[in-house]
Protein backbone atom coordinates (compact mmCIF):
# COMPACT_ATOMS: atom_id res chain seq x y z
CA UNK A 1 0.00 0.00 0.00
CA UNK A 2 1.35 3.05 -0.72
CA UNK A 3 2.42 5.73 1.48
CA UNK A 4 0.26 8.96 2.55
CA UNK A 5 0.91 12.46 3.42
CA UNK A 6 0.18 12.11 7.12
CA UNK A 7 -0.14 15.84 7.34
CA UNK A 8 -3.55 15.94 4.56
CA UNK A 9 -4.91 12.40 6.52
CA UNK A 10 -5.21 14.49 9.52
CA UNK A 11 -6.00 17.90 7.82
CA UNK A 12 -7.75 17.51 4.80
CA UNK A 13 -6.00 19.42 2.18
CA UNK A 14 -3.38 20.60 4.10
CA UNK A 15 -1.07 20.75 1.09
CA UNK A 16 -3.50 22.05 -1.32
CA UNK A 17 -3.11 19.52 -3.80
CA UNK A 18 -6.75 18.67 -5.36
CA UNK A 19 -7.53 16.41 -8.65
CA UNK A 20 -10.45 19.01 -9.74
CA UNK A 21 -10.88 18.25 -13.86
CA UNK A 22 -9.25 16.75 -16.55
CA UNK A 23 -8.13 17.76 -19.80
CA UNK A 24 -7.45 15.67 -22.84
CA UNK A 25 -5.89 12.28 -21.43
CA UNK A 26 -4.77 14.53 -18.09
CA UNK A 27 -5.78 14.80 -14.95
CA UNK A 28 -5.73 18.15 -13.48
CA UNK A 29 -4.31 19.04 -9.89
CA UNK A 30 -4.84 22.52 -8.36
CA UNK A 31 -2.90 24.11 -5.58
CA UNK A 32 -2.89 27.53 -4.19
CA UNK A 33 0.02 28.61 -2.09
CA UNK A 34 -2.07 31.19 -0.11
CA UNK A 35 -4.36 28.12 0.77
CA UNK A 36 -1.70 25.77 2.08
CA UNK A 37 -0.81 25.08 5.44
CA UNK A 38 2.08 23.80 5.64
CA UNK A 39 5.46 26.50 6.09
CA UNK A 40 7.82 23.66 5.72
CA UNK A 41 8.88 24.80 9.67
CA UNK A 42 9.64 20.79 10.18
CA UNK A 43 11.52 20.60 6.86
CA UNK A 44 8.91 18.01 5.70
CA UNK A 45 7.04 19.90 2.59
CA UNK A 46 8.78 18.22 0.06
CA UNK A 47 8.71 15.20 0.73
CA UNK A 48 5.30 15.59 1.26
CA UNK A 49 4.51 17.26 -2.12
CA UNK A 50 6.60 14.03 -3.47
CA UNK A 51 4.44 11.78 -2.26
CA UNK A 52 1.32 13.53 -3.21
CA UNK A 53 2.76 13.43 -6.49
CA UNK A 54 3.40 10.15 -7.16
CA UNK A 55 0.00 9.07 -4.94
CA UNK A 56 -2.49 11.33 -5.96
CA UNK A 57 -1.75 11.50 -10.21
CA UNK A 58 -1.74 7.67 -10.22
CA UNK A 59 1.31 7.30 -12.54
CA UNK A 60 -0.80 8.67 -14.99
CA UNK A 61 -0.42 12.32 -17.40
CA UNK A 62 -1.35 15.26 -14.75
CA UNK A 63 -1.18 18.97 -15.09
CA UNK A 64 -0.32 21.53 -12.11
CA UNK A 65 -2.45 24.32 -11.84
CA UNK A 66 -0.76 26.27 -9.35
CA UNK A 67 -3.31 29.74 -8.19
CA UNK A 68 -1.08 32.69 -6.83
CA UNK A 69 -4.23 34.01 -5.64
CA UNK A 70 -3.30 36.18 -2.20
CA UNK A 71 -0.09 35.22 -1.71
CA UNK A 72 1.78 36.87 1.23
CA UNK A 73 5.46 36.54 2.65
CA UNK A 74 4.50 34.13 4.41
CA UNK A 75 3.49 32.00 1.25
CA UNK A 76 6.89 32.12 -0.27
CA UNK A 77 8.92 29.24 -0.22
CA UNK A 78 13.17 29.37 0.58
CA UNK A 79 15.58 28.71 -2.28
CA UNK A 80 16.60 25.62 -1.25
CA UNK A 81 13.08 24.36 -1.57
CA UNK A 82 12.16 25.83 -5.16
CA UNK A 83 15.38 23.94 -6.14
CA UNK A 84 14.62 20.70 -4.86
CA UNK A 85 10.84 21.24 -6.31
CA UNK A 86 12.12 21.85 -9.47
CA UNK A 87 14.43 19.14 -10.02
CA UNK A 88 11.94 16.76 -8.09
CA UNK A 89 9.45 17.86 -11.58
CA UNK A 90 12.03 18.03 -13.68
CA UNK A 91 12.15 13.68 -12.54
CA UNK A 92 8.23 13.51 -13.13
CA UNK A 93 7.98 12.06 -16.44
CA UNK A 94 4.09 12.05 -16.06
CA UNK A 95 4.06 15.96 -15.48
CA UNK A 96 2.31 17.22 -18.63
CA UNK A 97 2.29 21.14 -17.82
CA UNK A 98 2.20 23.46 -15.10
CA UNK A 99 -0.15 26.49 -15.01
CA UNK A 100 0.41 29.67 -12.96
CA UNK A 101 -2.50 31.42 -12.59
CA UNK A 102 -1.96 34.86 -11.10
CA UNK A 103 1.75 35.07 -11.53
CA UNK A 104 3.38 37.73 -8.94
CA UNK A 105 6.66 39.22 -9.40
CA UNK A 106 8.21 36.79 -6.76
CA UNK A 107 7.25 33.86 -8.77
CA UNK A 108 7.94 35.42 -12.06
CA UNK A 109 11.60 36.12 -10.47
CA UNK A 110 11.95 32.94 -8.92
CA UNK A 111 11.29 31.03 -12.00
CA UNK A 112 13.32 33.24 -13.86
CA UNK A 113 16.41 32.64 -11.78
CA UNK A 114 15.81 29.21 -11.55
CA UNK A 115 15.81 28.95 -15.30
CA UNK A 116 19.07 30.32 -15.51
CA UNK A 117 20.29 27.90 -12.97
CA UNK A 118 19.15 25.37 -14.55
CA UNK A 119 19.20 22.86 -17.69
CA UNK A 120 16.13 21.55 -16.84
CA UNK A 121 13.20 21.10 -19.02
CA UNK A 122 10.11 21.65 -16.74
CA UNK A 123 10.57 25.39 -17.33
CA UNK A 124 9.19 24.92 -20.87
CA UNK A 125 6.23 23.52 -19.40
CA UNK A 126 5.56 26.56 -17.54
CA UNK A 127 2.36 28.23 -18.57
CA UNK A 128 1.18 31.85 -17.42
CA UNK A 129 -2.47 32.74 -17.27
CA UNK A 130 -2.52 36.31 -16.03
CA UNK A 131 -5.06 39.15 -15.98
CA UNK A 132 -8.38 39.56 -14.73
CA UNK A 133 -10.71 36.77 -14.14
CA UNK A 134 -11.70 37.17 -17.63
CA UNK A 135 -8.95 37.15 -19.36
CA UNK A 136 -7.94 34.57 -17.33
CA UNK A 137 -11.04 32.45 -18.15
CA UNK A 138 -10.68 33.07 -21.89
CA UNK A 139 -7.10 31.96 -22.00
CA UNK A 140 -8.07 28.71 -19.73
CA UNK A 141 -10.70 27.80 -22.60
CA UNK A 142 -8.12 27.86 -25.47
CA UNK A 143 -6.81 24.94 -23.33
CA UNK A 144 -10.09 22.84 -23.44
CA UNK A 145 -11.69 22.75 -20.16
CA UNK A 146 -15.09 22.18 -20.01
CA UNK A 147 -17.63 24.94 -18.50
CA UNK A 148 -17.66 23.30 -15.38
CA UNK A 149 -13.93 22.85 -14.88
CA UNK A 150 -13.41 26.71 -15.89
CA UNK A 151 -16.26 27.38 -13.88
CA UNK A 152 -14.60 25.71 -10.30
CA UNK A 153 -11.02 26.88 -11.51
CA UNK A 154 -11.87 30.52 -11.52
CA UNK A 155 -14.06 30.82 -8.52
CA UNK A 156 -11.10 29.24 -6.62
Amino acid sequence: MAEKCQKCLTEKDFHSFIKFGAVSSSALFYTAPAKARDNNKDGTKLANMKLHIQNDTEGKPWIWVVDCANMKMTHYTEMSFNVQLMTLLSHEPTLQEVWVLRPNAWIKTTAAILKKMSKTNVFNKLKYFEGSNIDIFNKLQTSGLDSNTLRWLIEQ
